[in-house]
């Protein structure tokens, strides 16, 4: 089955990671069937709390395919993407997400945010520019 395949591949990945003193996670895009990229978790090595196993994976399939737009695509990973890489996905268009297990199969609670939110600031001034970018 390819979906086995491509997770293997994935936990393989991460364990590479693991080898590297890196956290355990590991993650795979594939178009067609076809492997375009394969990423372990980087954050502590680069450092950078973006580098994510599917964060490293999305930009070197945008890489391979030189566009941002992933459609057609697909991930694998060995643990549920976090919200940022699930926007990631989102934002590049990747059509499924295959993941191999998640916060609720260790006993953590669901994600909650302790950071302090206001919005509105220069509200005009921001959308304005967003609809010139947009034209």
């Amino acid at each position: 089955m390819a979906e086995e395949r491509f997770m293997r591949i994935a936990i393989d990945k991460a364990k590479e990671g693991i080898a590297k003193d890196q956290e355990p996670f590991g993650a795979c895009i594939v178009k067609d069937g076809k492997l375009l990229s394969v990423a372990h978790n980087t954050a502590r090595a680069d450092p950078d709390v973006t580098a994510h196993a599917e964060m490293n994976a999305i930009r070197m399939a945008c890489k391979v395919l030189n566009t941002i737009d992933l459609s057609r695509c697909e991930i694998y990973a060995t643990f549920k993407p976090c919200r940022m890489c699930q926007e990631a996905c989102e934002r590049a268009n990747i059509s499924k997400i295959y993941y191999g297990a998640g916060p609720e199969d260790i006993g953590s609670p669901p994600l909650e945010t302790s950071i302090q939110i206001e919005a509105g600031f220069l509200r005009d001034e921001c959308l304005e520019m967003l609809r010139r970018a947009r034209q």
